[in-house]
């Protein structure tokens, strides 16, 4: 079963990116425990920078969603999860090769809340206990990730490793669908 899969021919600039994500003012959402959490914060579709990456993707304003910034602190990682989404391209931010997806298998689902300042809500996304890796995924290029799979980020660099998570809207919110369309040049 494909888990992820690289799209090398969609470009980035890591320094425009990493000066919107320096400059964002949205808040920050904290999904977890704070050693296992995941860090998110929307951005406009129609920012400047983010409008130019999202024009590489054909017909972006029928098929995505949103995109948000995801952060995972410094010697920490994101615990065993699936999201409420079913698959994301991720552009690297701030990543090297000391972070990375790892792939776990099935165990005892724990309720997940969002924390967003100091207001929490039950989140729809589902966490894992005790769940025992089976698989990683290293890349410091563009990729699409199944996030319908128990999936998590181990981040042993010496910087917070930050992403730009894309997320697609109604039918096109399905990992096969957009790995299909990815390979049958409908995509970039």
């Amino acid at each position: 079963m494909i888990k992820a899969f690289e799209i090398p021919n969609f470009k980035f600039d890591k320094n425009k990116l990493k000066d919107v994500y320096l400059n964002n003012k949205a808040d920050w959402a904290k999904y977890g425990p704070e050693k296992l959490s995941l860090h998110t914060q929307y951005i406009s579709l129609e920012e400047p920078v983010i409008l130019e990456h999202l024009l590489q993707i054909k017909n972006y304003k029928n098929i995505v969603e949103n995109v948000k910034f995801f952060k995972t602190l410094v010697n920490a990682g994101v615990g065993p999860h699936k999201d409420k989404r079913n698959v994301a391209i991720n552009i690297p931010v701030i990543i090297d090769d000391k972070s990375y997806v790892a792939f776990y298998e099935e165990s005892e689902i724990v309720p997940s809340v969002l924390s967003i300042k100091n207001n929490v809500h039950q989140s729809k996304a589902r966490y894992y206990k005790n769940s025992k890796p089976i698989d990683i995924f290293k890349s410091e290029k563009v990729f699409c990730l199944n996030t319908n799979l128990i999936h998590g980020v181990i981040n042993e660099s010496k910087d917070d490793r930050v992403i730009l998570s894309i997320s697609f809207k109604d039918d096109y919110d399905n990992f096969n669908t957009i790995n299909k369309m990815y390979n049958d040049g409908n995509l970039i």
